[in-house]
């Protein structure tokens, strides 16, 4: 399939789908949603950073992202790549998901990358090829089509973790074993004291080299992620719990409330006070 095909809203759902073929270098800002994503590659090599490891996506990889589950696409040494990304909102198919809560367990799989053989391969992209016509043109029944589509295809997911052995690609080099170990340290201890330079002598490695290579393996700076997986954690507490925001600060590892604001509201893009209001409303 060559030209580029889109429908719906990337950001605000509730469903999107878009196929595009690029030639030349691109790079995907480092992003979370409350989305769930699939990542499927025709052709070419993409690096793909998810949750705390990157990864070698191949063709014929199909890429499930959980809701809020950190990630960014970058090149590869090869250049130019063919894609299908799809990003739903949970709402799309509640119904069908309460029937059914089988068809998302494939995203809370150990390994988010399946690689499938041939036969898998043209299962998938005869389900693509079904969701993108009805994506072209609108149509009588298209909405129907969308969500009996989508359904197939997680089914298909679901079913393949199940009866496929499904284990995670090996890293890309030791290198990129080491900033995953790192990644993971960060995620264990995001609310303590985390300063680059004690990173880098616990890891024996050199400030400088580890701010470099965080950097080009993740897509984040390493100060940019310490703050996401904060802000997440305050997020969870903001939600789950009734303590007070400036508790909050502290159980996520923010210095100060000031720091905590304002490193918020970069992210979010509203107070941690707006942000339960606004989670409350949601629950009633």
């Amino acid at each position: 399939m060559s030209g580029t095909i889109t429908y719906g809203n990337e950001n605000e759902g509730p469903f999107y789908i878009q196929h595009i073929h690029r030639t030349g270098s691109f790079e995907r800002t480092q992003h979370m949603h409350d989305m769930f994503e699939l990542y499927y590659l025709y052709e070419g090599e993409r690096m793909y950073f998810i949750r705390d490891r990157s990864y070698l996506i191949l063709p014929g990889d199909l890429v499930l992202i959980n809701q809020r589950d950190l990630h960014a696409t970058s090149d590869s040494e090869k250049l130019g790549h063919a894609r299908v990304v799809i990003n739903f909102a949970e709402s799309l198919i509640a119904p069908t998901v309460n029937e059914a809560p089988f068809l998302l367990q494939a995203f809370t799989h150990a390994s988010p990358v399946l690689r499938l053989d041939l036969p898998a391969r043209r299962a998938v992209e005869g389900i693509l090829d079904k969701l993108l016509h009805e994506a072209k043109d609108e149509m009588l029944g298209q909405d129907f089509a969308i969500r009996h589509y989508l359904t197939e295809l997680l089914l298909f997911t679901a079913r393949f973790v199940q009866t496929q052995p499904v284990a995670s690609p090996e890293h890309v080099s030791p290198l990129h074993r080491k900033i995953s170990t790192i990644v993971r340290h960060i995620n264990t201890y995001f609310d303590s004291p985390l300063r680059l330079e004690e990173l880098a002598e616990h890891f024996d490695i050199s400030p400088a080299y580890l701010s470099r290579m965080f950097k080009e393996i993740t897509g984040f700076s390493f100060v940019e992620y310490l703050n996401i997986v904060r802000v997440q954690e305050a997020q969870r507490l903001l939600v789950t719990t009734k303590l007070k925001v400036i508790e909050v600060s502290e159980l996520a590892g923010f210095g100060s409330l000031v720091q905590f604001g304002r490193v918020f509201r970069q992210l979010t893009g509203m107070t941690p006070l707006r942000y339960r209001q606004q989670a409350e409303r949601l629950q009633h």
